[in-house]
């Protein structure tokens, strides 16, 4: 073969090779362009997804603070245009698709969440009802949407609200003594003992939170005075009467119908609850007064609480006082001081632990909140003119003075958290992306 053939022959290999090569560096390059794609695309995908759990986890922190209906379709502040939202539309019907979910940014990503109301099988359902004082669930759907620069990821999560029992009333550990001119309206007394009465006693409406009449339930004896006539006890199954009755057939003055009783049976069975607040309840409490209320660690035998000691604000407060010894019923805290300041919405949630609490008179005006108070007594003195709205829970109910007591629909919607549990009923579940 010639020099010039051989040249001609290696020009030709060299054009093939070359060919060959940049065919296959173009397929590889469309690969890695793919990949990178890819790649780009399930980032962009889990940003997505991170942000719509992210809304979900959000949720749920919120359910644990409120979770009835009112609570939840009160308007949000959130980085939507019109800078509210509603993680429950308002109207029943449009809760599967609001108008107006909550809708939060992080940089240039968003999520949008919402809540909507469904059966236990997750079937969306109207007025399927979130009622604390009752023993029926509810349950919840909740909806999360992650939207990324280049993805989205919608998740839900289906979780159950349930009353945990936790008595929205007067819940009386102990005996209860009432010596004054107390006024209750639609709320009862519920006394795991027994019940000391004086004819000034007024109880009248039905008990918003339990059902039936107002009225006064001891599973020990009821002591009252013979003219009773302003005065309505009612008993766990009679109907009210012009002078005392009693749930228990061994009352002193044998009113009562005979073998009417109201046992502790009844009482667990009305609550389904023992035992208080549990540790983690407390903690949470207490943290919330240290940071934006009322705390008080080491107190001596004696505090009084006035307005000034308190924010100056409305809204829910936490007063948290801790007696680190002596006996609960010298250790006093005494409440002078009103909630909401005039003007105001919320709610004073007042723990005591190792002591007693007394509300003095005119000085506390009006209170709307729930005093716990486990291991002492609750004692009203004066004349007050002021109304407490709420639940009140001691070791002994003593010397009430001339107040009004009384539960209102609005209490009812917006009780303590802990009044509720909020229940994952599995993991979430990926519906779009």
């Amino acid at each position: 073969m010639s020099a010039g053939s051989e040249r001609g022959v290696a020009m030709v290999s060299v054009v093939l090779t070359s060919s060959v090569l940049l065919i296959i560096g173009t397929g590889m390059y469309y690969v890695a362009s793919r990949e990178g794609t890819m790649s780009q695309a399930n980032y962009s995908g889990g940003q997505a997804f991170y942000y719509a759990e992210g809304g979900l986890e959000n949720v749920m922190d919120i359910l644990n603070y409120a979770a009835t209906e009112w609570q939840l379709t009160q308007p949000r502040a959130d980085q939507s245009p019109d800078g509210v939202g509603y993680l429950m539309d308002p109207n029943p019907d449009l809760r599967q698709n609001p108008t107006n979910p909550v809708q939060m940014k992080i940089g240039r990503q968003t999520y949008t969440v919402y809540v909507d109301e469904v059966d236990q099988y997750g079937n969306h359902c109207v007025n399927c009802g979130l009622d604390l004082s009752g023993t029926a669930p509810a349950y919840l759907q909740i909806t999360a949407k992650g939207q990324s620069s280049e993805g989205y990821r919608k998740l839900q999560q289906m979780v159950k609200v349930q009353g945990t029992g936790f008595p929205l009333t007067f819940y009386v550990d102990g005996d209860a003594n009432l010596n004054g001119n107390v006024a209750l309206t639609n709320e009862s007394i519920f006394v795991r003992g027994n019940f000391y009465g004086r004819d000034k006693l007024t109880l009248t409406g039905n008990d918003m939170q339990y059902g039936g009449a107002a009225g006064v339930f001891a599973t020990g004896s009821i002591y009252a005075k013979q003219n009773g006539g302003s005065s309505q006890i009612y008993t766990s199954a009679g109907a009210p009467s012009r002078y005392w009755s009693s749930n228990d057939v061994n009352d002193r003055d044998s009113r009562g119908p005979a073998g009417n009783k109201f046992s502790v049976t009844q009482m667990q069975n009305y609550f389904n609850y023992a035992g208080g607040l549990t540790t983690n309840q407390l903690d949470i409490l207490k943290s919330q007064a240290q940071t934006s209320g009322y705390y008080n660690g080491n107190p001596g035998s004696k505090v009084t609480i006035q307005q000034d000691d308190l924010p100056n604000r409305s809204g829910d407060v936490v007063v948290y006082v801790e007696f680190p010894s002596g006996n609960p019923m010298n250790n006093s805290v005494d409440l002078k001081f009103q909630w909401p300041i005039s003007g105001g919405s919320g709610k004073a949630l007042i723990v005591v632990k190792n002591g007693s609490v007394t509300l003095e008179g005119s000085s506390i005006g009006n209170l709307n909140g729930d005093i716990y108070c486990p291991d002492g007594s609750v004692t009203a003195n004066g004349s007050g003119n002021g109304v407490f709205t709420g639940a009140i829970w001691g070791k002994g109910l003593t010397d009430i003075g001339n107040f009004n007591f009384a539960l209102s629909q609005q209490f009812m919607q917006d009780p303590p958290f802990y009044a509720w549990q909020v229940t994952r009923l599995s993991n979430w579940t990926q519906v779009d992306q």
